[in-house]
């Protein structure tokens, strides 16, 4: 008897699709390093808003120390500045002078310098460049308007309107 050779039509198998799951919600993250290698793979995944939201929380644990609202939202603001700083130079920076006045000034007379001066300041430049509008300090006056004279308050909104 002959066997019956069938010949079976070879059916190209797809890889399947890969479904990107986290590990845990980002706001469960609490180490800076493992939200940096976090902000990396969503770059390289073309995720922009994993790492928009990865680089909020990184930010938020530089204040999250900070019992003043208005206080908490400026290292939030600082460290941002100080990350894009260190992107845009290609080695950790630190905002050097804004940290010495912060010491000198604290968080209102440093906030109110930067709104009333004659032009912005670099870390405005630098944070409106890359869409962070509602993390400069501008925006935590207009945030907070009741911590600040009117004029403060006045000039944050034309520069911000601007």
């Amino acid at each position: 008897m002959a066997k019956n050779h069938t010949k079976q039509a070879i059916v190209a198998k797809l890889p399947p699709v890969l479904k990107q799951t986290m590990a845990k919600p980002i706001s469960g993250y609490t180490d800076p390093a493992a939200l940096r290698t976090l902000m990396i793979n969503a770059k390289r995944l073309g995720r922009d808003d994993i790492w928009g939201e990865a680089f909020r929380k990184l930010c938020s644990l530089e204040g999250a120390e900070q019992t003043e609202p208005l206080h908490r939202d400026f290292y939030e603001t600082l460290a941002a500045y100080e990350y894009l700083l260190s992107q845009k130079n290609g080695r950790a920076t630190r905002a050097s002078r804004t940290r010495l006045k912060l010491k000198s000034k604290g968080v209102i007379q440093c906030l109110e310098d930067w709104v009333t001066s004659k032009t912005p300041t670099e870390g405005y430049e630098l944070l409106m460049a890359n869409g962070l509008a509602e993390m400069t300090g501008e925006s935590l006056v207009l945030k907070y308007p009741e911590q600040f004279p009117e004029a403060a308050v006045a000039a944050a909104k034309a520069r911000m309107a601007a």
